[in-house]
């Protein structure tokens, strides 16, 4: 580690600011007038919460950078600490957020403490007291800080702290000082078991950079709180180890919200893999039954056709004539269940891909000359939002083109009295282009939304479906490598979003 041999010349703590535009002449003044020796504090950047003219100019004139964005400070190659002067919890907490490590963080109270110790120092005539900026930050912290903050010296006993229960388990803070920090943070009569696995200090002695630990902290009233311990390092003039300043931070109820949204998430991977799971042996079963019935349907529809073509060619008088009515019905109903078991194949994915380069634009413009009349006679208007330039995917363009009409279909009947349906496209960053189709019609029931791409699974009434167009749909984007959503609220509309590959995906 190098050596502090700019001490006689000064060390420079290069510093950003956050502030709003009100304050902000007043913080460059007060920081050009500290002028300590043994610590030169240069104002490097300022970030402005609101915009100030003058200010800029200012700035400018003195060389300091001034930024509309308060992460654009991190941006700054040499910056040793941020003043969060603003007072704003959020700003502060994204700042800590993305700052790197060699970057600290005062908040409001922290900054203005630290402002003030530095003139105090510098009105004194104090300029060639031994002062690092390490002795600073632990006076500051250990007044102003939220977080619970110990000093020890170099055999691990505290020498001074703050009022945090975190480091003081409820009691006088006096009760603790004098004592080693291993019989206070973990009540153990001697040194950690394990010092690397347990202890920030044993990394900050070997590196000579602040260490950073997440372990239990048993408290005093028989609770445990899970705490992360920051070590810093405190040097002399001579680049000896010294002291350690040492922060707990309570991240108890952080790390529980944060294991409940992982929870939640992993609860709803979980339904949609039972889900695709269900809807795939569903489908493996399905071809297996298509394949039994198709060939004796064909033989039905077969010699249906035949005996009607018999009867109209010898004109039999002695039949009843109900009977070729009779043989057109049975005719066309057995075409119908030829129709259902194509349909349930394209479920099942039975079905060749014939994969080519899709012009998303040029389909779309089709699927609206084609349902143009629909919509007109359900008074329903349109809008299709492409992005500008070529549109294009990879798949079967008479499939997806059968999956969108579909969708379509779908949302004229979710409109009775008419409304609006809107489709949008767009590419992603995943090699997917995404197509949205959306109407304002009646929405899908919640405990519906479920079940919907289940074959025979239908919602409409008075016989107008089999439940088998949306279970296509479903067969034929995954089929495609591809994934499709819908989202509802009854009496909102429905959105189904569809995302297929725009390149050829490797089996």
């Amino acid at each position: 580690m190098a050596q502090f041999n700019l001490w006689e010349e000064g060390l420079l703590l290069n510093i950003g600011v956050v502030t709003g535009a009100e304050k902000c002449l007043s913080i460059i003044r007060d920081i050009e007038e500290i002028k300590l020796t043994r610590l030169r504090i240069k104002l490097a950047a300022v970030a402005l919460t609101s915009p100030s003219p003058f200010c800029l100019k200012q700035a400018a004139e003195r060389g300091i950078k001034i930024f509309d964005r308060y992460l654009e400070l991190l941006s700054l190659e040499y910056l040793d600490v941020i003043l969060e002067l603003t007072g704003s919890q959020d700003i502060l907490s994204d700042i800590i957020a993305h700052k790197p490590a060699t970057v600290g963080v005062l908040d409001q109270k922290s900054s203005l403490l630290f402002l003030d110790i530095a003139q105090l120092y510098d009105l004194m005539g104090v300029r060639d007291t031994e002062i690092t900026l390490a002795t600073s930050f632990a006076t500051t912290l250990l007044e102003a800080s939220p977080d619970g903050v110990l000093v020890l010296d170099q055999e691990y006993r505290i020498i001074n702290s703050n009022n945090s229960p975190l480091v003081t388990g409820g009691r006088d803070r006096k009760a603790i000082l004098g004592k080693f920090c291993y019989e206070v943070m973990k009540q153990l009569p001697d040194f950690c078991s394990d010092m690397d696995a347990c202890c920030p200090i044993q990394e900050t002695i070997r590196t000579g950079k602040p260490a950073r630990k997440v372990h239990d902290r048993f408290m005093f009233d028989g609770t445990t709180r899970v705490c992360q311990i920051t070590a810093y390092p405190i040097f002399n003039r001579f680049n000896e180890m010294l002291q350690f300043v040492i922060t707990v931070r309570d991240m108890t109820q952080e790390i529980s919200e944060r294991i409940i949204v992982q929870t939640e998430a992993l609860k709803k991977d979980l339904t949609r893999v039972v889900k695709e799971d269900r809807l795939a042996s569903l489908g493996r079963l399905v071809a297996s039954v298509c394949h039994e019935i198709n060939n004796p349907i064909t033989s039905i529809v077969t010699f249906t056709k035949l005996v009607l073509a018999h009867l109209r060619e010898k004109n039999i008088k002695e039949l009843p004539p109900e009977l070729e009515r009779y043989l057109d019905v049975s005719f066309r109903e057995a075409l119908r269940c030829g129709s259902i078991v194509k349909n349930l194949l394209t479920f099942a994915r039975q079905d060749t891909v014939e994969a080519t380069r899709i012009d998303i634009k040029e389909m779309l413009n089709t699927i609206m000359l084609l349902t143009s009349h629909q919509l007109d006679l359900s008074n329903v208007t349109w809008k299709v939002e492409l992005p500008p330039g070529p549109f294009t995917a990879w798949g079967d363009f008479g499939q997806i083109q059968q999956c969108l009409l579909n969708l379509v279909f779908n949302a004229i009947d979710a409109m009775p009295q008419g409304g609006t349906l809107v489709i949008r496209g767009g590419e992603e960053e995943n090699e997917f282009v995404r197509i949205e189709v959306s109407d304002s019609g009646l929405g899908i029931d919640p405990e519906h939304i479920q079940r919907i791409f289940e074959p025979f699974f239908t919602t409409k009434t008075g016989g107008k479906g089999v439940g088998l167009g949306l279970a296509m749909v479903y067969g034929i984007i995954h089929e495609h490598h591809g994934t499709i959503e819908v989202e509802s609220a009854l009496g909102q509309g429905t959105t189904f979003c569809v995302r297929i590959p725009k390149n050829p995906m490797e089996e």
